[in-house]
């Protein structure tokens, strides 16, 4: 594989998104007369950005949890794809740095600010912005609270991550048991930890932009779409490396497994999603309910259109076992599943921080910048280290795995 070449290809992708926000800097000049500080700080731009970061951050963070409980559960078949599971998860450090800058930049510039609840006039009983909902959640939202929660989160995240890559690392140096012990019991922690901290991480993140809705489910609903997304690239990096001989102990029982977890946990995700759906649906609350007419009145329906490429693509072309085995649909259905995960994210934020829905350079520059700083950090790692795991005491049975 000529990493070389693929890079090339990545920072040009890079650059393109580079050059539509300046495309677009200079048509508002001209057109809007807007200065070059009010382009930047744009607050549509800056929607796009942070849309970007939460869907590359979830599907890595969805890797490395895939990872631990394939290490929590002594999974076997699974050891040869521990490699590409990590180099996957090392977005972990750079996703952690740009979504907390976008967070703390949206504390100190209130022109960008899309967490509408850190208005402190909403707090204010003599500022005609009052608002006595949000009022009564200010023990848990706000601003110090906030920041600390999630710096705590994303460092936390950060720490597992080296420490079970250092571990690994060194296991396959030392083929020590006690390494393996280590290992198998530093990710029962990551798995405590995540299990526990990802329903409030999601409220931050998501549901806070907009104090008003709550849903009890929405946690476990975003969860289920890390782990689909994150086994989903799983399974295509797996494939692209099958596929260009460098990846030879890959088996077609090993992409077999990968679809049986890919097809139950897009069910997973579905089984939530109607979940919270019928439940709305059938409350008929208006508090409730007005979350989904507004996306209705936006997008026409997106939120019942998401369900094609996120459950029914995945039902209906997985559900065979030689579907489960073939390389060319396997791999088309989890590019379809990562697209269909990315409109879910956007569909979950965007209409909660505008009324209107437009297409523009502000949505797309976005994905091809923090995509492209994805894909380059992801390959550079699978380029400057082995992607064989020798000293894991399973490596054998996983090479020699079958269904």
């Amino acid at each position: 594989m000529n990493f070389k070449l693929l890079k090339k290809i990545i920072i040009a992708i890079i650059i393109i998104g580079l050059l539509l926000i300046i495309y677009h800097g200079i048509n508002s000049y001209f057109y809007n007369k807007n200065s070059f500080l009010n382009i930047i700080m744009e607050k549509k731009l800056w929607i796009g950005l942070y849309v970007s970061s939460i869907y590359f951050i979830t599907l890595s963070i969805g890797s490395f949890l895939f990872l631990s409980i394939q290490n929590a559960s002594k999974s076997g078949w699974s050891i040869i794809i521990h490699p590409i599971m990590e180099k996957i998860s090392s977005f972990i450090p750079y996703g952690s740095i740009i979504l907390f800058y976008i967070i703390l930049l949206n504390i100190f510039n209130k022109n960008i600010c899309i967490f509408n609840w850190m208005n402190n006039n909403l707090y204010n009983p003599h500022s005609i912005e009052y608002d006595k909902i949000i009022e009564k959640k200010n023990i848990y939202l706000n601003i110090p609270f906030f920041i600390v929660r999630n710096f705590i989160f994303l460092l936390l995240c950060n720490i597992f991550y080296f420490k079970i890559k250092n571990i690994s690392k060194k296991l396959n140096i030392s083929y020590s048991i006690n390494d393996y012990k280590k290992l198998y019991s530093i990710s029962i922690y990551f798995i405590i930890f995540f299990s526990i901290t990802s329903p409030l991480i999601s409220w931050d993140w998501i549901m806070s932009l907009n104090p008003h809705w709550l849903s009890t489910l929405f946690g476990w609903y975003l969860l289920s779409g890390f782990i689909v997304t994150g086994i989903s690239f799983i399974t295509i990096i797996s494939i692209i490396l099958k596929k260009k001989k460098l990846f030879p102990f890959f088996k077609e029982s090993h992409l077999h497994d990968l679809s049986k977890y890919l097809f139950s946990s897009s069910l997973l995700w579905s089984y939530f999603w109607l979940s919270q759906f019928l439940l709305y649906w059938y409350g008929n609350i208006p508090e409730e309910i007005y979350y989904f007419l507004k996306r209705e009145k936006i997008f026409h329906n997106i939120h019942l259109w998401i369900l094609i490429p996120n459950f029914l693509i995945p039902l209906l072309l997985l559900m065979s076992k030689n579907n489960k085995k073939n390389i060319k649909i396997v791999f088309t259905v989890s590019i379809i599943v990562l697209i269909g995960h990315y409109i879910n994210i956007y569909n979950l934020i965007v209409p909660d921080l505008s009324n209107n829905f437009s297409v523009e350079i502000t949505d797309i520059s976005p994905i091809l910048i923090i995509g492209g700083l994805f894909l380059y950090i992801i390959f550079t790692n699978i380029n400057n280290s082995k992607i064989n795991y020798y000293g894991h005491p399973f490596y054998h049975e996983s090479k020699q795995h079958k269904t």
